[in-house]
Parts: C-alpha cells; sequence; structure tokens
C-alpha cells in the first residue's frame, strides 16, 4: 500500500511568517479602514533616486528587449554598478551575482556551497527571512547570542561566542552588520576574531551587509576584506536597502569565482532571469552616490526621533550603531505580569487594536520573547513618534489590565 501523500520535511522545518498570530486582528483593523502605522516592515518611506524613477515612468512598451528573457547572469552594467560601490573591487564578470532580491541572491550562494545535515551558525538576532534561507537548502540551523551581548560588553570575544555553537557538521557562519534587527555594528576588531574562528575551523562566511551604507558614526568594515577572508566569504547587497527600491526586487552576492559560478547555475533554475526593467532602473539609481549619503542622514535623525519619543517609558533597547531599527526589550513592561503566559503578545495585541505594528522579537532568534523589532524609517518622523505613542498607550493598558 502507498504512503498518503506528505509535504517535505524541509518545508517543515521552514517557520511560519512573523505575523501568523496576529494577522486575524490586523485584518480586522484594515477592514475597517482605521491607519495602521507599519513600524514592522523594514522599508524607508524616502522616495528612490529620481534616475531610477525615470527609467520606470519612461519604459518604452515598443522595447522588444523588455519581453524577451534576459541574461541568467545579470545586465553587465548592473554588475559592474555593484562591483564599483564594492570596498572589494570585485571581478564583476565572475565574482558578482545578481538576484531576484537578497533573499534570492542568499539562497543561490547557499545553495552552492551547502549540502544537506551541513550546519550552518547564524548569529543571533537576526533577519527573520535567514534561517529559511538556509533551511531551504538541507542546512541545519544553530544560533549564536551576539550583537546583544557586543551591546552588554564590547570587551566580549565574538569568536567565544560562535564556538559556543560550533559541532563537527559546522560549515558556515552567518552574521550582519549593520544588525537587523539591534543596529549593532562590528568593529573592525571583533571582525578580525571572527576571521580568525573561521579560518581555523575551515569555514564559509555569509555576511550580511545589506546595510553597509547605513552606519551612524561608525566605521563599516567588510569582513572580507580581511587577510585570508575573500576566498571564503560571500558578501549579501541590496539596492532594497541601499537606493529604497525594494518593491524592484534586486539583490547581489559577491564572493570567490567558483561559488558565483554555481550561484549562477542555482539561479537559472529557480529564477532564470532578473526582470531586465528592474535591473535597468537599479543601474541608474547605483550612479547616484549622493542617495545613500543623504538617506543615512535622514535615518540617523529619524533614530534619534524614534530614541526621543521612548525615553522614560518601560521599555529597554540599545540606540542603534546603524541600519534603520531599534530592538525593544519589554522585559520592565512585564515584570509584573505573571499571570500572561505570552505578555509580549498581550502587548502587541493592544498595539495593533491602536493601529501600531511592530514585529514579534521570536521571529529574530531564541531567547528574545519579550522582545520585538521598531523600523524607524518605514514611514515619516512625525508618523514615527505617532505610533510610538501608540505603542506606550498600549503598553500602559496592558500593565493596568486593560484591553
Amino acid at each position: 500500500m502507498r504512503t498518503p501523500l506528505t509535504l517535505s520535511t524541509t518545508a517543515a522545518r521552514i517557520r511560519p511568517a512573523v505575523f501568523s498570530e496576529l494577522q486575524a486582528r490586523i485584518d480586522r483593523i484594515a477592514a475597517r479602514g482605521e491607519e495602521l502605522v507599519p513600524l514592522h516592515i523594514g522599508d524607508t518611506h524616502l522616495a528612490p533616486p529620481e534616475s531610477a524613477q525615470r527609467v520606470l515612468a519612461n519604459v518604452d512598451p515598443k522595447d522588444a528587449s523588455i519581453f524577451r528573457y534576459g541574461a541568467t547572469i545579470g545586465v553587465s552594467q548592473l554588475r559592474e554598478a555593484i562591483a564599483r560601490r564594492s570596498p572589494l573591487a570585485p571581478n564583476p564578470a565572475t565574482e558578482v551575482h545578481v538576484g531576484n532580491g537578497g533573499t534570492h541572491a542568499l539562497f543561490c550562494a547557499a545553495r552552492s556551497v551547502l549540502d544537506a545535515g551541513d550546519e550552518v551558525i547564524l548569529a543571533s538576532p537576526y533577519w527573520p527571512l535567514a534561517p529559511g534561507v538556509f533551511t531551504a537548502c538541507g542546512a541545519m540551523i544553530t544560533e549564536a547570542p551576539l550583537t546583544q551581548k557586543l551591546y552588554a560588553d564590547p570587551t566580549l570575544d565574538a569568536a567565544e561566542l560562535f564556538a559556543q555553537a560550533l559541532t563537527p557538521r559546522t560549515k558556515a557562519i552567518y552574521f550582519i552588520s549593520p544588525n537587523n534587527p539591534d543596529g549593532k555594528v562590528l568593529d573592525r576588531a571583533q571582525l578580525q576574531r571572527i576571521a580568525d574562528f573561521a579560518i581555523e575551523h575551515e569555514l564559509w562566511v555569509f555576511a550580511d551587509e545589506v546595510y553597509a551604507d547605513a552606519t551612524f558614526g561608525k566605521e563599516h568594515v567588510s569582513i572580507a576584506t580581511l587577510d585570508g577572508m575573500r576566498e571564503r566569504t560571500i558578501v549579501l547587497g541590496s539596492v532594497s536597502k541601499s537606493h529604497a527600491l525594494a518593491g524592484l526586487r534586486i539583490g547581489s552576492v559577491i564572493g570567490p569565482e567558483p561559488v558565483i559560478a554555481a550561484a549562477r547555475r542555482v539561479s537559472t533554475h529557480s529564477a532564470f532571469n532578473v526582470s531586465v526593467v528592474m535591473q535597468r532602473a537599479a543601474i541608474a539609481a547605483l550612479e547616484d552616490d549622493a542617495f545613500p549619503r543623504a538617506a543615512c542622514a535622514a535615518y540617523r535623525a529619524a533614530r534619534d526621533v524614534a530614541v526621543s519619543a521612548l525615553e522614560g517609558s518601560p521599555i529597554n533597547f540599545h540606540i542603534a550603531e546603524g541600519s534603520t531599527y531599534l530592538f525593544l526589550d519589554f522585559t520592565p513592561a512585564t515584570l509584573e505580569a505573571s499571570s500572561w503566559d505570552r505578555p509580549l503578545l498581550a502587548i502587541l495585541e493592544r498595539a495593533v487594536d491602536r493601529g501600531v505594528l511592530l514585529a514579534p522579537g521570536d521571529a529574530f532568534g531564541a531567547g528574545y520573547g519579550l522582545f520585538a523589532r521598531l523600523c524607524f524609517t518605514s514611514v515619516p518622523p512625525d508618523r514615527v513618534k505617532t505610533g510610538i505613542a501608540r505603542l506606550r498607550d498600549a503598553v500602559a493598558a496592558f500593565q493596568k489590565g486593560e484591553a
């Protein structure tokens, strides 16, 4: 007798969406036409460079090339533009891969170096999609708490934190700097210890640098520039973050030639080619070197607005050194909430009812069940202030036992 149809065990290991438990509540608010302040999504309210807007506005419907298959390795001018902005000065012909967003680009590179049963150490807290990307490659995930610990004690040895998760099956490590969700920027000394660890244990390194342009008084250093690291490091980038073009779905990885060659094969068999029109818009955007600098200044100002709006609240957080987020710790607000099985969920439900959305912390790694991520760039600063005021009201209602 044949066994019943089943789903793959790999798919079953991929986590459900971040808002699975809050979605019905969100839908009810939206259906009533009430305003939602979306501080949960990692986006920007800034308009992208005008050069990219012009490309999209002036698409010629009679241009046959936009309706035909494109180059599976990406438009050469786009790869050249990506290479020009990298401190590695990679060969655009052999060391740059363009994907349908950073998520797809990372998957193609990960699938090129990982086999079923390999283990990847994820430095937490991390981007919520990272575990699913590696799991879809058949890999097993372990976690190493990193950036929150380094905020608390910058003298900690980052390599020792990774070492606690190392096993004989570990094949790669993944970290983000500037970090999503807590904004930590790893300094050169911390990166050197991670590099030494990777070299000692013959590990691949996935360096998520999509927020490299958004640092606030801190130097961004790519670990791939350190001695002995270029041949083992895969660097993730995205015009979603550098040039406010999330909807175009243009991401990239820079890495050793064998990895890129394999990633291109994976890409051909998962997406074939990236939209030609979107690549042209990205090329135009990447020619604007002033945009990332202006955006960084705007993001720093938005961070300061959010920090000021949270002052005096029963919420802990570290002031972000980069990226576009604050990682909020609601532990102080829940100290007298022993009767609640899931106090954060209760707070976020009240926040949704007041029209403000945050991303629940358990999506960012183990041990963050009382945390939530707030994006301070998804809406203009005045709406960030509005959202935080609503959040504070939700926390106060929770502490009083009110709905």
